[in-house]
């Protein structure tokens, strides 16, 4: 089994085409992470994210209840180890919206990763579309930007990359690219359970 991780500076659309992919694709499951950030209008918890207070999310560091967790944009987001397990119980692919530093994470504690980056196709649109969805001050607009720029240079680190210029474009591109992955994988799977099947009838002479 196989790991899915997206990620993208903040407004470059990556909420919008994992939603999209879920549901065109049950055979992936989102990985809900744990956020110290303010829940935003229509956001519910246990399925956006699991939301708790700073003093909470520190106590479950102390714990070791997190597979990775970092300060983005001055909150904290972590994925528990738990909710990596539900996943599991459901032999469903794992997806992980996480930013780069839980990409970096992730990559050093999980098998078989495969890593996507989403990228706006400009600054200028990247703020247009922070403005637009009227969430964040200035100053958190600002931040993110700043932010943005310091994600992008981490491009190198992951498989693929998918621009958001047109959103329909950029699913088809991410869908293919998973659906690639997940054909070829359940290709060599029967490949290898056939020849283990020959092995166990082969009698050696």
């Amino acid at each position: 089994m196989f790991s899915v991780i997206i990620s993208a500076p903040s407004g470059a659309g990556k909420t919008t085409l994992i939603e999209k992919l879920l549901i065109q694709n049950p055979i992936f499951e989102f990985s809900v992470s744990t956020t110290t950030r303010v829940r935003r209008a229509g956001e519910a918890e246990g399925k956006n994210y699991y939301f708790v207070s700073y003093e909470e999310f520190m106590q479950m560091v102390d714990r070791g209840e997190f597979l990775e967790w970092a300060k983005v944009h001055d909150n904290y987001y972590g994925t528990t180890k738990k909710e990596v397990d539900r996943i599991k119980q459901h032999s469903k692919i794992p997806i992980f919206d996480v930013d780069v530093q839980g990409a970096r994470s992730l990559r050093n504690k999980l098998q078989n990763v495969i890593s996507v980056f989403i990228i706006p196709p400009s600054i200028q649109e990247l703020e247009r579309r922070l403005r637009h969805r009227s969430t964040e001050t200035d100053h958190q607009i600002a931040v993110r930007l700043n932010n943005a720029v310091g994600e992008l240079r981490e491009y190198v680190n992951y498989d693929y990359i998918v621009v958001n210029d047109d959103l329909q474009k950029a699913l088809d591109e991410l869908n293919a690219i998973l659906k690639t992955i997940v054909l070829k994988r359940e290709y060599m799977d029967s490949i290898v359970k056939k020849l283990l099947e020959d092995v166990h009838d082969y009698t050696i002479r």
